[in-house]
């Protein structure tokens, strides 16, 4: 089989018709992706591409994602003693730093995960209730003996600083 062309390569990454929406569900050219196989290939390939977009890989091969809110969701925490640990939707088990924790939008919880920011799933936050609390002024995150106040999410991060891109 012949290689293909950068130019024409290059095109079919931009123009992949693949979108992530803020409900953590995938889209292809305006039809929902709910294939389970499907699915857990897009997450475990979500990456950041040369140019600091978010794209996905399967196999070889990669094409640029739009991403509505976070390209990496969380759907389980686990609080363990003062510290928490999470499921990403690609499977992947992390640690999370409770200190990290801030609260967006539609009342929707995130994380940093490697440097990234990371969204809670419905399930993964309700996970969280007992050890939530609030101040009169903030939420809190209580984690044995430790207190971590909720902050307050800016937004996604469409491209990393310094990098090129939209």
């Amino acid at each position: 089989m012949e290689a293909m062309d950068p130019a024409t390569l290059r095109q079919l990454r931009e123009q992949s018709g693949l979108r992530l929406d803020k409900e953590g569900r995938f889209w292809h050219r305006g039809g929902l992706v709910e294939h389970a196989r499907t699915l857990a290939a897009l997450h475990q390939g979500i990456h950041r591409a040369a140019d600091g977009r978010w794209a996905t890989r399967i196999g070889k091969d990669w094409a640029y994602l739009d991403v509505e809110d976070a390209a990496l969701w969380l759907r389980l925490i686990e609080p363990s003693g003062a510290s928490l640990r999470g499921q990403l939707a690609s499977g992947e088990w992390v640690e999370i730093d409770p200190a990290t924790l801030a609260a967006g939008a539609d009342d929707a919880l995130y994380a940093r995960v490697a440097g990234e920011r990371a969204r809670l799933t419905r399930d993964a936050q309700l996970s969280l209730g007992e050890h939530l609390s609030e101040d009169g002024q903030h939420f809190l995150l209580q984690l044995g003996p430790r207190r971590f106040r909720i902050g307050e999410d800016t937004g996604p991060e469409p491209v990393h600083p310094g990098s090129k891109g939209r």
